[in-house]
């Protein structure tokens, strides 16, 4: 391929990504209430299993243009439910409504995990891609964690970070 054909799929890329791109800061979070509650079935939809370490330094796969977080993503996006499973970890089981009749949006967030002592374990940064106008997905996010022997795994926690939605 000649360079000047790179360049311009380059520039192409990078407009694409400014355009459609989100970046999630490290800021504020809330806790959602039913992050303990216990595991409940599907409510269609299509179901993300998102298992791979993301970096907890602010950045989201995929980067691009800075998205601010509103009102509507956390209301869009909550924990369905929080358990210790022994061979994933703890698993937060994260659902995206989108309450939108018309647009298709892309929800990104953080779910921040915690042992039954209130001990940090992780920060995770996680996306549900493409959700469409008036539909339900769902991801689970796992954080690797090893009770000791004498620890109880119930009373482990999860909570959402910065939510935000991005129109696609």
């Amino acid at each position: 391929m000649k360079i000047r054909h790179v360049r311009a799929v380059a520039v192409v890329v990078g407009v694409v990504v400014a355009l459609t791109g989100a970046k999630r800061s490290n800021g504020g979070g809330c806790d959602d209430s039913s992050s303990s509650s216990s595991s409940s079935s599907s409510s269609g939809g299509t179901h993300y299993d998102d298992d791979d370490d993301h970096s907890s330094s602010g950045g989201v796969p995929g980067g691009g243009s800075s998205a601010t977080a509103s009102a509507e993503a956390t209301q869009d996006v909550r924990i369905r439910s929080c358990v210790y499973d022994a061979t994933r970890g703890i698993v937060a089981q994260v659902e995206a409504t989108n309450t939108s009749s018309v647009t298709t949006y892309t929800y990104e967030f953080g779910v921040t995990f915690k042992d039954p002592g209130g001990a940090l374990v992780r920060t995770s940064s996680s996306t549900i891609p493409y959700v469409s106008a008036g539909t339900t997905e769902t991801l689970d996010v796992a954080a690797s964690y090893v009770p000791d022997a004498a620890a109880s795994t119930s009373g482990v926690s999860c909570a959402l970070d910065d939510a935000t939605r991005t129109a696609v």
